[in-house]
């Protein structure tokens, strides 16, 4: 089809796998060095709809996607396209929706990260890399993952091995939208990045109670994951005394 070009190199089955929708999601991807020698773009489409009519579900591990205008209806397009794709995230760039469909991209359940244009390079990097982050956990295998001798891999991850929740999802994001007196964007990258690791954390705990292959892997992905996100909720605790940010 003209509208799809397939990128996958057999030669490179270990780089970060990425799906990019829209025409210059491409060229934006390399100029912010997501797309690297790492990391490399698995398929590109014109469009959501032409993504749609692609026969195969290409495997990638992230899926950067333009879209201009967004109903309910694409938020569950894009999701269920994403899903299929293996994908953890699907990074979706904006310019126009529905409050509910903004809802439904924002609920804490949600596998889609909302960015509303025009972004910057540096916005769109961020959220990028948070999410590949959490893919890369995902694909580690268990001997990639650093154990001391605290760890117990037959633990469950019951309610005393995990950190509370400090903060929701609609305090993350409220905090993405604050406008703040510092020249950088941190409260943004921390809000988005906090959305990421709890929707991975969430991920975790389904998958430990429903593959019990991998029972031992994710309930130790589990407890980790949360984890980086208490530390994070900290860091964020004391960026908002320093910003007066209102985090209630």
């Amino acid at each position: 089809m003209e509208n799809i070009e397939k990128k996958s190199n057999p030669e490179d089955i270990a780089k970060t796998r990425l799906i990019a929708i829209g025409h210059q999601i491409p060229e934006l991807l390399e100029s912010v060095g997501i797309v690297s020698s790492d990391a490399e773009v698995v398929l590109h489409c014109k469009d959501l709809e032409s993504w749609q009519s692609f026969s195969k579900d290409e495997q990638a591990d992230l899926v950067v996607i333009q879209c201009p205008n967004v109903f309910p209806d694409t938020v569950q397009a894009i999701t269920e396209k994403t899903m299929s794709s293996g994908a953890t995230r699907a990074v979706v760039i904006y310019h126009y929706t529905q409050e509910v469909a903004r809802e439904l991209m924002e609920d804490s359940s949600s596998i889609i990260t909302p960015l509303r244009a025009p972004i910057s390079p540096e916005d769109l990097k961020s959220v990028c890399e948070a999410d590949l982050a959490m893919a890369t956990i995902r694909n580690s295998s268990l001997e990639l993952v650093p154990l001391n001798e605290k760890d117990d891999l037959l633990q469950s991850s019951d309610s005393e091995s995990i950190p509370p929740r400090k903060y929701s999802q609609e305090v993350l994001s409220r905090v993405a939208n604050v406008s703040t007196s510092i020249d950088c964007e941190c409260p943004h990258h921390l809000s988005a990045l906090l959305t990421s690791l709890t929707v991975f954390e969430d991920y975790c705990k389904m998958c430990e109670s429903r593959n019990e292959e991998d029972v031992m892997l994710h309930a130790l992905l589990h407890r980790k994951t949360a984890e980086a996100r208490a530390i994070m909720e900290d860091a964020l605790t004391v960026l908002a005394d320093v910003e007066d940010i209102e985090l209630s």
